[in-house]
């Protein structure tokens, strides 16, 4: 294919990892809301949300897996039809069940779409000789799920939450668009022996760099979903309108697409080892200016959307220095960094929001901040190639 063509393809897949993420971003601003709405407690509330996150993050690999194998757009179209539908008709859940049901098919929509799109885009942007392809791609993805707080509060500020599932019509416009511009079959995916699952993931988790990448996903992660998940219960408290918190929640995301977008020029300049030191070493100083002014102020957001930039900041270091170091199962290393990552949270979550209401969630927040700094004595693992 010719460069045109390549930059076509990795262009609609962005647009569509921008749609898929928008939509995972709806819940956040608007839970507690349904959470009222419905008669459920604040951890009750991330118990549902933690086991929409499992059903799409832990399942991620193994749909890379596939992926893997198949090379097929199967993925990236259902995908992004089931995220569009299913999470956009959270808005009218009126009981547990429904509000489960939806969570559940709506996040399996985003696990179907990000490990095969991230593969296809990391071997069309080798095509394109671009390295910004990749980061261009993961940025958009975090805008998206950076307006999607602000879409949702907005649909439930301007009208009500039941005119949500209105907003699922512009992602099934973009699955149609994804099914025209891309390819059915990937020809630049690398060709790898037919392995197991099981000898794939020995494989990927004996590679010790490898580890290390994905166990700071993991810690990337871990910042993230605190903080986007237990802080708008706060605000709430405090008296914060659910377009207040969505718009705050826009900055935070806003924010760490940035840091996504900025990442090539300090790896460019300070080598991929210490963009991590830099992403992970900043967070807490920034958590502690955030705990002591109580949440509240403008000093207190500036520090809060400062924790968004750094926290995402060795995004696209990290998932493409893990596919060049394991380019025979590119799309199963996407979905553990992209994925798996976000689902181990899913399962400590429900502890950590009980824990914050016995010691109260700015307090558990700061803790939360320590753990990159802890994390950061792991990096000296990392490859560094100043370039």
């Amino acid at each position: 294919m010719n460069n045109n063509t390549n930059k076509k393809v990795i262009n609609t897949l962005s647009l569509g990892h921008f749609t898929t993420d928008a939509y995972s971003g709806f819940l956040n601003p608007i839970m507690p809301f349904i959470a009222d709405k419905i008669g459920i407690t604040m951890a009750l509330a991330t118990v549902f949300i933690s086991i929409s996150n499992l059903t799409s993050s832990l399942s991620q690999p193994f749909f890379g897996y596939v992926a893997d194998k198949w090379r097929r757009r199967f993925f990236i179209f259902w995908g992004m039809m089931m995220a569009s539908v299913f999470l956009s008709f959270l808005g009218v859940a009126y009981n547990i069940w429904t509000l489960l049901l939806c969570l559940i098919f709506g996040h399996m929509g985003v696990a179907f779409f990000h490990p095969q799109a991230t593969s296809i885009v990391s071997n069309y942007s080798e095509q394109t000789g671009n390295s910004k392809d990749m980061s261009i791609f993961i940025a958009m993805g975090t805008f998206g799920f950076a307006l999607g707080p602000a879409i949702s509060s907005g649909i439930a500020k301007f009208w009500t939450l039941e005119m949500l599932p209105f907003a699922s019509i512009f992602g099934i416009i973009i699955a149609f668009i994804l099914l025209k511009n891309v390819p059915r079959v990937n020809t630049f995916v690398e060709k790898r022996q037919d392995v197991s699952l099981v000898l794939a993931l020995k494989k990927i988790f004996s590679n010790k760099p490898v580890a290390v990448l994905v166990f700071a996903s993991i810690v990337k992660s871990f910042v993230i979903s605190s903080f986007q998940i237990i802080l708008p219960f706060y605000w709430k408290e405090v008296g914060f309108s659910v377009s207040q918190i969505g718009i705050i929640l826009f900055l935070f995301m806003m924010a760490g697409a940035l840091g996504v977008i900025s990442s090539p020029f300090f790896e460019k300049r300070i080598g991929e080892r210490n963009v991590f030191y830099l992403s992970l070493l900043t967070i807490f100083p920034l958590g502690i200016i955030f705990y002591l002014l109580k949440g509240q102020g403008f000093l207190a957001f500036t520090s809060f959307i400062l924790i968004g930039y750094f926290s995402l900041l060795a995004t696209p270091v990290n998932m493409a220095l893990a596919q060049k170091l394991m380019p025979e199962f590119k799309s199963m290393i996407s979905g553990f960094i992209g994925g798996f990552s976000w689902g181990v949270i899913g399962i400590i979550l429900p502890i950590i929001s009980l824990i914050a209401e016995k010691t109260g969630i700015m307090f558990i927040l700061l803790i939360m901040t320590i753990i990159p700094l802890v994390f950061s004595y792991y990096v000296k693992y990392i490859p560094n190639q100043a370039k």
